[in-house]
């Protein structure tokens, strides 16, 4: 009798192992995920690897940013289940800014630094989400947002980027306004008058 009760205990904690490793992130990516960007989901004990395929996933912004300021993100595509976003410089793994005013089915999270990246707070079926990013006080030139998406737990893409955002002071100097050609345009007329 005793050893009934063992093993029907040894055969639970095994499942319990089991669905709880292969289940993936349902709570938000892990904390090797920040710099990586790899959920480290399991199936059946074995990692399941990125999509090869075009993300059918893109992540949305304007054109520049103002430091201290909030900008609107989004991912947009079919539903999914969960996701990792962070700013980074161009080049960089190191995150920049924070994330604030988490959408149901959302939360910040701490990678390098508190609110620093943004992720899912469950395994439900999310579509076209809008998230606030708060650009850091001080410019940090251009940046751009980067993300994996998970469709399902075997069915992600990661390295999704958005366009670069331009700093604005930099962007005011990277290119001519319709400003200054009008104003170039008036100065030329006035000299022709003379």
């Amino acid at each position: 009798m005793a050893e009934g009760k063992l093993g029907i205990s040894v055969w639970f904690v095994l499942a319990v192992a089991f669905f709880s490793v292969s289940d993936g992130y349902g709570t938000g990516a892990p904390a090797p995920a920040c710099v990586t960007m790899r959920p480290g989901h399991l199936n059946g004990g074995v990692a399941v690897n990125p999509q090869n395929s075009t993300s059918p996933y893109s992540i949305v912004v304007g054109d520049e940013y103002t430091p201290g300021r909030t900008v609107s993100v989004q991912i947009v595509g079919p539903q999914f289940r969960g996701f990792l976003l962070q700013a980074r410089r161009p080049g960089s793994t190191t995150p920049v800014g924070t994330f604030s005013n988490a959408p149901a089915d959302t939360k910040t999270t701490e990678c390098t630094t508190a609110d620093s990246s943004m992720t899912h707070s469950n395994a439900g079926q999310k579509q076209n989400i809008t998230l606030t990013w708060n650009a850091p006080s001080t410019g940090v030139g251009n940046v751009q947002f980067v993300a994996t998406v998970a469709e399902q737990k075997v069915t992600y893409w990661m390295n999704i980027q958005s366009a670069q955002l331009m700093q604005a002071s930099s962007a005011i100097l990277a290119k001519p306004t319709y400003y200054v050609i009008i104003l170039c345009l008036l100065q030329s007329a006035y000299a022709m008058m003379k």
